[in-house]
């Protein structure tokens, strides 16, 4: 396959996936989440495998049982999982957006330039206080987000085109 059709193929997937985002956000999320867990469960047996042979340590195996347990309980118990996930990304969001204000305003930045530590804390506030709501804004967001990329990578295709196209005089 040439890079051209690479590039379109790679474009249209990343707008079936940005639609899938904005049909069923809550949906892409548990998906997500499965496919975390199945893989952290693979990793950490094959860890357990490798800590039994003997030059691994024993951090090794503590780690790999953690991460079993771990993938176990993402795979068990998926729907707590995303539900979690909109608390720990409004602290995030709060705290980067907090500690990005202070920088801000030690440094003598305007209000109009702390717009975005700003939008962050609100954000953040309202992901930690209504964890159902951000599942859906947020995959929502990532599905615009990942369509008008996928768009931005097809038209730069046809763009680019035009732009490596020279006639040279001699």
């Amino acid at each position: 396959m040439n890079n051209k059709k690479f590039t379109y193929v790679c474009g249209a997937l990343l707008i079936a996936l940005g639609v899938l985002f904005v049909l069923s956000p809550k949906g892409v999320f548990e998906s997500i989440v499965l496919f975390a867990g199945i893989s952290i469960i693979a990793i950490s047996a094959f860890g357990i495998i490798l800590s039994l042979s003997k030059e691994s340590t024993s951090y090794f195996i503590g780690s790999s049982i953690l991460g079993l347990i771990f993938g176990i309980i993402l795979v068990s118990n998926t729907d707590s999982a995303v539900k979690t996930i909109p608390i720990l990304l409004g602290l995030w969001l709060f705290i980067s957006g907090v500690s990005t204000t202070i920088y801000m305003s030690k440094m003598g930045s305007k209000l109009t330039t702390m717009t975005s530590s700003i939008t962050r804390i609100i954000l953040g506030l309202i992901c930690f206080m209504a964890p159902v709501i951000p599942i859906s804004i947020v995959g929502i967001f990532i599905g615009v987000i990942l369509v008008l990329s996928g768009i931005s990578l097809i038209t730069n295709v046809k763009d680019e085109e035009i732009v490596y196209k020279v006639k040279v005089k001699k």
